[in-house]
């Protein structure tokens, strides 16, 4: 791997020890370890490249990826994945070695059979499922529901077809849908939902909790940001995306008029107290593994942050990263002047997140790490502004490597 600096904060990444044997309490001596096989789907995308690495420092385990040939091989897409993933989060992982423990099996969760066929995989002890599509808007409601629901039913079937002991699903915690206060770690019902992601969310785990024999387990992750440590991110959705669509509308409006943002507040349809839930990409693989580990029931599990800070604050550590006066928060969308409802429009697919206070419970999911939570990375406005130029920085490189209109 090659050598480059990672770190903006100026700590060493988090190593953890390789997969001990288990202790048997009740004979009183070690338990001889078994090598387990995981089937990981979406292990090119943020989470599953995560999930990955953390099964491979964690355990001696072997690791099949279904993953969808495109313009290169399926092989090709992971071991780049892997290997971009590793180097972001400052991983010591041995790269090459972590590579030679996968076996990548060309398919795809919208195809029948997920392109597959048993034989090609072989029994394997858990399954991961974390393949999704994380679009929103009306006009990819067939694509998302095609690949959220279907393609979850798809990888339902090929697990029991395998033989797995285990079923783990990656979803969001934002199933909640337009429920507020405290949101406990249970099956969602039909509920009001804010757009198709969060519908089709909702549809894939209901299929997950009925049609599954072995144990099942329902990982919901809230705003996964960059690594705890390095900042670094390989997917830009979420927090990303607020940064981005201000970014180019203080672009569009200095088109207009320059220097306007500069001189006039913005007027956000903001609850200010509300809490806006960030979570490391480390520390969401960290305990989805850890608990997949344990002896832990299936069910419902929260990888969130237990204390999150106020969106607020944060839009404000934001605005101030990129030099703009403070936004002013408002309730009411009639408050808001010509310009203000410009970018209000901006903030459609965020809106459930910046506007709904939602408190996540976590009682399994500490009940279930016994103990060994990942660090409670505390979401100030320097780390918050840390994230945000880590991010600016990576769009400048972006747009310096476009080329040239002539």
């Amino acid at each position: 791997m090659r050598n480059r600096a990672v770190t903006l904060i100026d700590m060493p990444p988090v190593c953890l020890p390789r997969s001990e044997p288990a202790f048997d309490f009740r004979l009183g001596h070690d338990l001889e370890p078994t090598v387990s096989t995981h089937l990981v789907t979406g292990a090119t995308g943020f989470v599953g490249a995560a999930i990955v690495l953390e099964l491979l420092s964690q355990t001696s385990d072997r690791v099949v990826v279904l993953a969808r040939p495109g313009a290169k091989t399926a092989e090709t897409r992971f071991a780049e994945a892997l290997t971009h993933a590793a180097e972001a989060y400052a991983s010591w992982v041995d790269v090459p070695a972590a590579l030679a423990r996968c076996r990548v099996v060309a398919g795809d969760v919208a195809m029948d059979g997920c392109g597959v066929t048993s034989a090609s995989i072989g029994r394997v002890t858990q399954v991961w499922h974390s393949a999704a599509s994380l679009r929103y808007e009306d006009r990819y409601a067939d694509e998302i529901r095609a690949t959220n629901v279907d393609g979850t039913r798809r990888v339902l079937e090929l697990a029991g077809e395998l033989g797995a002991e285990s079923f783990n699903y990656v979803s969001t915690a934002y199933v909640a849908g337009r429920r507020t206060g405290v949101i406990r770690e249970q099956p969602v019902d039909e509920g009001e939902v804010n757009n198709h992601y969060e519908r089709s969310k909702v549809d894939a785990e209901n299929i997950v909790r009925s049609a599954f024999g072995p144990r099942v387990r329902i990982f919901r992750p809230s705003i996964v940001v960059g690594h705890s440590k390095t900042l670094e991110a390989t997917t830009f959705t979420g927090f990303y995306g607020f940064v981005r669509q201000l970014v180019q509308f203080r672009g569009m409006v200095n088109r207009m008029q320059a220097g306007l943002l500069e001189r006039q507040s913005l007027r956000l349809r903001i609850d200010p107290e509300a809490p806006i839930n960030l979570v490391p990409i480390d520390v969401v693989a960290r305990e989805a593994v850890t608990i997949a580990r344990s002896a832990a029931s299936d069910g419902v599990y929260h990888l969130t942050n237990p204390s999150p800070p106020p969106i607020g604050m944060a839009a404000r550590a934001v605005f101030d990263m990129l030099e703009l006066p403070p936004p002013i928060f408002v309730r009411d969308a009639a408050k808001l002047e010509w310009l203000d409802a410009r970018f209000d429009e901006r903030l459609d697919f965020y809106r459930s997140y910046i506007t709904a206070d939602r408190r996540f419970d976590r009682s399994r999911t500490d009940a279930a790490l016994g103990g060994e939570r990942g660090d409670d990375t505390a979401y100030d406005a320097s780390r918050i502004q840390a994230l945000g130029r880590w991010y600016l920085a990576r769009l400048e490189r972006e747009r310096r490597n476009l080329p040239v209109a002539r």
